[in-house]
Parts: C-alpha cells; sequence; structure tokens
C-alpha cells in the first residue's frame, strides 16, 4: 500500500476564504443570541479561533452597524428605514445583512446594509411632504 505525504498546507481561493469568513460572522451572530453561559463561550472560543486564522491569511471581516452613514461608501443598501428619533440630516447602519470582507487591505467583497435616516431627509431626498 502506498502511502502519500500529507502537505504541510493546503492553499484556498480568496473566494472560498470569504465564503468562510462571512459563515464565521454569522456565527458570531449566532453566538450572541445563545442564552446557554457554556453553549456561549464553546461557541465565543470557536468563533475567536476560526477569526485568528483567517486573519493570519490577511482576511478581516468589518461589520459597520451603528455608524454614521455616508453614500460614498462602498455598499449596497438593501433597505432605507424611516427613524423619527434621528437628528435632521442623520443616517446610520442600522443593521447588516453581509460585512464588509478585506484582504490585505482591500475589499474583496462589499457589504449589503440597512440604513436608518431621519425624516427630514427622507422628505428631503424623495420630494415627499412638498
Amino acid at each position: 500500500m502506498k502511502s502519500s505525504a500529507i502537505p504541510a498546507e493546503l492553499r484556498i481561493s480568496l473566494k472560498r476564504a470569504c465564503s468562510l469568513s462571512l459563515e464565521c460572522w454569522r456565527l458570531r451572530r449566532l453566538a450572541e443570541q445563545v442564552g446557554d453561559a457554556n453553549a456561549g463561550s464553546v461557541l465565543r472560543h470557536v468563533i475567536r479561533r476560526i477569526t485568528e486564522i483567517l486573519e493570519d491569511m490577511g482576511i478581516e471581516v468589518v461589520d459597520f452597524v451603528g455608524r454614521t452613514y455616508d453614500p460614498g461608501m462602498v455598499s449596497e443598501v438593501v433597505e432605507v428605514r424611516e427613524d423619527q428619533a434621528l437628528l435632521d440630516g442623520d443616517a446610520i447602519i442600522d443593521e447588516t445583512i453581509a460585512p464588509t470582507v478585506i484582504w490585505r487591505g482591500q475589499v474583496v467583497s462589499s457589504r449589503q446594509i440597512i440604513v436608518k435616516r431621519s425624516t427630514a431627509r427622507l422628505q428631503e431626498s424623495s420630494g415627499v411632504g412638498e
């Protein structure tokens, strides 16, 4: 029986690495909802380890929830929600559908986000309320 050598390293495509990072991000979001402290602890440990491996590959996942939205951002806005609590002209990233994936400082996968904007800005930009 012929034995084959086990390689010290494996190659992974950037597309696969981005998919892996997206799934890790989804797992992190799920872990935040786990009520069982023991299960949550184990999940957080696994997520940390996967994140470390991805970072060693030069891959970073960035979630901009809660930050001010700038129309010049590289992202796909899938929904805009009206929020009367925001000050006139303010807009923030309310939810991330898919995060931004960065490899060695370059965006390789743009995010999909939901934005909250003040009512005044929505009326102004859409012509509503004139």
